[in-house]
């Protein structure tokens, strides 16, 4: 099953490059987010202010339907919550910057 999900997390097309990277703050505030998977990469995100829908893999459609994906073509802190439950390496990964920054923070 683990083998699944990583396979899948490959396929996500999302380009974090040229997004600059993973932003810490967005993944900071993903992790007090539950998203629940609905179906192949779709998940139902919550514990913000609302509710969002998360698709990782049908790029004809936007992948959340929050704003800060949609007006301002941010990798939001939804698609973070989904990508870390995929097992996405480039966003477990950043984990470890963000552990960093805290530590040196606190």
């Amino acid at each position: 099953m683990a083998h699944v999900a990583a396979s899948a997390a490959a396929r996500v097309a999302i380009d974090f490059e040229a997004a600059g990277g993973v932003d810490l703050d967005r993944l900071e505030r993903s992790l007090a987010l539950d998203g629940r998977r609905v179906g192949n990469g779709r998940y139902h995100v919550v514990g913000g202010d609302h509710d969002h829908w998360v698709d990782l893999y049908t790029t004809s459609i936007p992948r959340c339907d929050c704003g800060d994906h949609i007006w301002r073509e941010r990798i939001c802190k939804h698609i973070l919550a989904a990508l870390l439950r995929e097992g996405n390496e480039t966003v477990v990964r950043a984990l470890g910057s963000l552990f960093q920054r805290v530590k040196a923070a606190a």
